[in-house]
């Protein structure tokens, strides 16, 4: 069996891609229409979870929902919600999750509830998608973001390992990684968190198994 080629991203191509893909999947809410609701709303946002993995692994994927991190999110939430009326809507004091039916289609997370949302609000950066122009984090946000899922106690084994897959995906797309912001970011995870982020990335470069 041939090795899978890995390819350096195109990041808002590939975020397109993966827009593309789960709209395929009957997925019809994507970032840009996130983004477009929000901004209309004056709601701070950056986009995370595998909407903004997309951009950076070289091989984007579908996926179910739109994660996003926003600066008020009962604001956020109420345009959300005005959007798209027909999605239900469940609260915790981490995301406001809205579902249609029965799957997730936006999580709107909230920055009290991790040190590093809060950083990732405020270092995000640009990309235009089409007539749109959304945030998602730097490329070291998006590892430390699927470094937190990865570690999470609430979060389920099987996304765990998908978290995994695309935190390698990232790491092998990607020849320069800031080392020290990589370890800053994995620190307001937890204490100890910037270190083993760090042998994580190490791990995933040499190919070795990721233990989390």
């Amino acid at each position: 069996m041939l090795q899978t080629v890995v390819r350096a991203p195109q990041i808002a191509e590939d975020i397109a891609l993966g827009i593309q893909l789960a709209k395929m999947q009957n997925r019809p809410i994507g970032p840009t229409d996130v983004a477009r609701v929000l901004k209309d709303a004056g709601v701070k946002y950056v986009i995370v979870g595998a909407h903004a993995a997309n951009g950076y692994t070289g091989r984007p994927r579908a996926t179910v929902d739109v994660d996003v991190i926003v600066q008020f999110p009962k604001k956020a939430a109420d345009a959300i919600s005005a959007a798209y009326p027909h999605l239900k809507i469940h609260d915790t004091p981490v995301v406001t999750r809205f579902m249609d039916q029965d799957l997730e289609a936006i999580d709107v997370m909230k920055p009290s509830a991790a040190k590093l949302w809060s950083r990732l609000l405020s270092d995000a950066r640009e990309i235009s998608i089409g007539n749109e122009t959304i945030r998602i984090p730097v490329l070291e946000g998006v590892l430390a973001a699927k470094f937190s899922s990865m570690v999470s106690p609430l979060r389920r084994l099987p996304d765990k390992k998908q978290d995994a897959v695309d935190f390698i995906r990232v790491v092998e797309a990607n020849s320069t990684i800031n080392r020290a912001l990589l370890s800053e970011l994995g620190e307001l995870v937890y204490s100890g968190g910037g270190t083993e982020i760090l042998k994580l990335a190490d791990d995933a470069r040499a190919g070795r198994q990721l233990e989390f």
